[in-house]
């Protein structure tokens, strides 16, 4: 009976292991089967999942993606790229510059090897992995690496200086300048991955670079000389103004800047720019001559006296010499009326003094699209300032009509738009030590000027 018992025991062993071996089987030839059908079902084609460039390209054939992939990786390529360090913006096209490339065709083959590979059981656990969470294949844009070295040394050329101490001159303080020199490892780096981007918004970077510092900065004369604080700031716009302008506000703001101004010296605006004339190295652009707009040498050179008035009054310093514009109009509203200073060598000038027991210095900077101008002193001398207009009357322009008979009848043309006129007084209140002081500053007037029309 034991042994019936053992013996029945085994073959009842054997059948279950046959059970278990057919149903391994079935297993098997059922994910054979699933796998047969999916692979029969994409053949050719790139499994479901797989995307690159942020595309989904499951279901295409190879030559399907690569159809849809070209026109992005040429845009990757040809759309230009903008690199920014200061007042610099340089543009380039990664194609033309770098003779950058992607290999679509390495990067198609890429996307339809994905869950091809491995034995059945891992290439179907992969194209389910794939088909429910996804899978990015991803893409790289290479480029001619003599090309990008020539590139490199081009920028390197651009924006690396040597640092500079600062030093007095003069009555001038020559400002320290900070070194700079391109950061090359980052700059690969961040050209590598520019040209992965796809997003136009970042196609816009700053470049890299490594800050040399100099040994005596501007803040070491500026202590030497008891100068400890910053009396006032002023900024106006250069927004839409004509690159001939700008050009002229750069050259009168250097000038100017890190005048050094001794204790109730008195300083004049003329003295330091001089003629805004062609010989000077200033452009044309437009002025103000005979109460219009017209085209001149030295245009924009008004708003930095402007802008250094406006400081001026700021810093309570007491005003000499100053003459408003004849007109104001859209070439002198970067300053509130009756806060303009119109400049014209020999005639007109704009001088202060400085009314206190340290000396001063003026800093003039131009900063993209702002004129910055700042006077540093003794903080001892430090006020609270306020600028006031009162009194403020408009003045109507005339409509002048002109005869033309070459006109069709009853066509009209605006030769010239017109400017109202204005009378305004302006008024200086300082606050100092709980006392207020109220200054009469100026009565302006400004002429209008008429509309010139056209007429048959």
């Amino acid at each position: 009976d034991l042994l019936r018992y053992y013996s029945k025991k085994k073959n009842n062993s054997k059948v279950k292991i046959k059970k278990l071996l057919l149903f391994l089987i079935i297993i098997i030839v059922a994910i054979s089967l699933v796998d047969a059908v999916d692979i029969f079902r994409n053949r050719n084609k790139i499994f479901p999942g797989v995307s690159t460039f942020g595309v989904e390209l499951g279901g295409l054939k190879k030559e399907e993606a690569q159809e849809i992939l070209q026109p992005i990786a040429s845009k990757m390529i040809d759309t230009p790229r903008i690199l920014v360090f200061e007042d610099k913006e340089i543009k380039f096209i990664p194609h033309k510059e770098l003779d950058a490339f992607i290999d679509l065709n390495r990067v198609v083959e890429e996307t339809y090897s994905i869950a091809r590979t491995g034995n059945i059981f891992r290439t179907l656990k992969d194209r389910i992995v794939v088909w429910r969470k996804g899978y990015e294949v991803p893409y790289q844009a290479e480029f001619n690496l003599q090309k990008f070295e020539d590139f490199q040394n081009k920028i390197s050329s651009l924006i690396n200086r040597s640092p500079g101490d600062a030093y007095i001159e003069g009555n001038k303080i020559i400002e320290s300048r900070t070194g700079v020199k391109l950061d090359l490892e980052r700059f690969k780096e961040e050209i590598t991955e520019s040209l992965k981007c796809l997003d136009e918004e970042k196609f816009l970077s700053d470049l890299p670079v490594i800050i040399v510092n100099p040994k005596i900065i501007t803040q070491n004369i500026l202590t030497e000389l008891a100068i400890n604080g910053e009396l006032g700031t002023y900024y106006t716009s250069l927004e839409n103004k004509e690159e001939n302008t700008i050009y002229n506000i750069k050259l009168s703001s250097e000038v100017i800047n890190g005048i050094l101004i001794k204790p109730q010296e008195i300083f004049s605006f003329n003295k330091y720019v001089g003629p805004a004339e062609k010989a000077g190295g200033y452009k044309e652009s437009t002025i103000i001559a005979n109460g219009i707009f017209v085209n001149g040498y030295g245009g924009g050179i008004c708003q930095v006296s402007s802008t250094l008035y406006n400081v001026a009054l700021l810093v309570n310093l007491t005003i000499i010499e100053r003459y408003n514009h004849s007109v104001y109009g859209e070439a002198t509203e970067y300053v509130p009326l009756g806060q303009d200073a119109a400049i014209f060598y020999g005639f007109k000038d704009l001088r202060f003094k400085n009314n206190s027991d340290h000396a001063i210095v003026i800093f003039s900077k131009v900063f993209r699209d702002t004129l910055q101008v700042s006077i540093f002193g003794g903080n001892e001398d430090k006020a609270e300032v306020e600028i006031i207009s009162k009194d403020k009357k408009v003045i109507d322009y005339q409509i002048i009509r002109e005869k033309d008979s070459k006109l069709e009848a009853g066509q009209e043309i605006v030769i010239q738009e017109g400017v109202p006129g204005y009378q305004i007084k302006t008024y200086r209140i300082v606050r100092k030590e709980g006392e207020e002081k109220i200054e009469f500053l100026a009565e302006d007037t400004y002429k209008s000027v008429p509309m010139i029309i056209r007429e048959n």
